[in-house]
């Protein structure tokens, strides 16, 4: 019995050779060199900024030193902008299969989104060409812009003269405090108003102002100071106002819980301590909060901390949530994000960020935060961009 006719297989086209070293050829063409006979890795490569991968970082436009790893060999390499030579690489060192070379580059001048390329070389070859996208950022400390609150518009008024205390205790309803050089202040009464004064809390306590029930407190044209970090926060936790208040010096600035109030308010110049994610804002749970027209910049003038954030929200104790809270009209800087706002946290549409203006100086952008969170009209001072949410989640 015959076999049934059988149809072959067509076979698949074979890519000329030409095709398949098109890529690497180019890449050689514009570096002027051969191409390194070796196959090229699968594993891809990072540069590296300040412990981190460039593409989340935000570098200075200065001197940087990026770190290269790549699982390709090499002995030399040059760093370009454009056309522009901006740095040299000697030889990889091999670690765990890969290859690290550490380098200065020159990023002085530039903004924005810069294409940095790295040409790595094999003897003869070009052995790898590795391009990222950096985002640069101006490399000094912007000075507080015109208009927000700062030295010379917030804490006790020149000329003024003060009181030396020691520590103070407050326990008479509608008690008026003015013109006190105190130490650490605790209030125990409703009513309780604080001007002209300066709180100055070095002992390692949890709060520099301490308030326990105490209802309607206000301070104002005031100064909070934790020394070197000597207190844990500036003032707690609830049922507060603060205006025209210098905080400095606390690992973290006010904490936000219940009916606050914070206006016109510089709070700047916090310390990390171990452990210590250090904000000049912070809620973990509370309602009816306001803050509007502050500079809120947990940096250190001449230290290169970038801190956690100008804001931390989250809800991680009492009702485990947040209603009714607007930051609007502030200046925010400094910070990992300026605005850090958690996967976890319990918001919804009352939660509104918005018309703030921001500066460059957060090491990886203006805010992260999970999509529910209300943003509006929030722009990078200098430029009027809009700054973009990073998701957090």
């Amino acid at each position: 019995m015959s076999q049934p006719a059988t149809t072959p297989t067509p076979r698949r086209p074979r890519r000329p050779r030409a095709l398949l070293a098109t890529a690497a050829v180019l890449a050689a063409l514009a570096a002027g060199a051969g191409v390194a006979p070796a196959a090229q890795a699968s594993v891809a490569p990072v540069m590296n900024y300040d412990g981190t991968t460039v593409n989340n970082a935000r570098i200075p436009a200065t001197d940087v030193e990026i770190e290269l790893v790549t699982p390709v060999a090499f002995d030399r390499g040059t760093y370009v902008v454009g056309t522009t030579p901006v740095g040299t690489l000697g030889a990889g060192t091999a670690a765990g299969g890969t290859y690290r070379a550490r380098t200065t580059v020159d990023l002085g001048g530039r903004s924005g989104s810069v294409t940095l390329v790295a040409k790595l070389y094999k003897g003869k070859y070009l052995a790898q060409t590795v391009f990222k996208v950096l985002r640069v950022v101006p490399a000094t400390r912007t000075a507080i812009p015109a208009g927000w609150p700062n030295a010379d518009s917030t804490g006790v008024p020149a000329g003024t003269t003060l009181t030396r205390t020691g520590d103070v205790v407050v326990t008479e309803p509608g008690t008026v405090l003015s013109g006190l050089d105190m130490g650490c202040l605790t209030v125990r009464a409703a009513d309780v108003v604080v001007r002209r004064s300066r709180v100055t809390c070095t002992d390692g306590r949890q709060l520099a102002v301490a308030l326990t029930d105490a209802e309607g407190f206000v301070m104002e044209d005031s100064e909070i100071d934790g020394g070197d970090g000597g207190t844990e926060n500036a003032i707690g936790w609830s049922d507060y106002t603060l205006r025209r208040v210098e905080v400095r010096g606390t690992q973290d600035g006010p904490r936000l819980g219940y009916d606050v109030t914070v206006v016109d308010s510089w709070i700047h110049a916090l310390v990390r301590h171990d452990g210590v994610h250090t904000d000049a804002l912070q809620s973990t749970s509370g309602e009816r909060i306001l803050v509007r027209h502050n500079t809120l910049d947990p940096r250190t003038a001449g230290d290169d901390d970038f801190l956690n954030s100008a804001v931390q929200l989250g809800t991680e104790t009492g009702t485990k949530r947040l209603r009714d809270v607007v930051f609007e009209k502030n200046y925010l800087d400094g910070g990992t994000f300026s605005v850090n706002v958690k996967c976890s946290a319990n918001i919804d549409s009352s939660v509104v960020f918005r018309d703030n203006r921001f500066g460059h100086g957060s090491k990886y952008g203006g805010v992260i935060a999970p999509g529910r969170l209300r943003v509006s009209g929030n722009t990078y001072v200098d430029t009027g961009a809009r700054v973009a949410v990073e998701p957090a989640c």
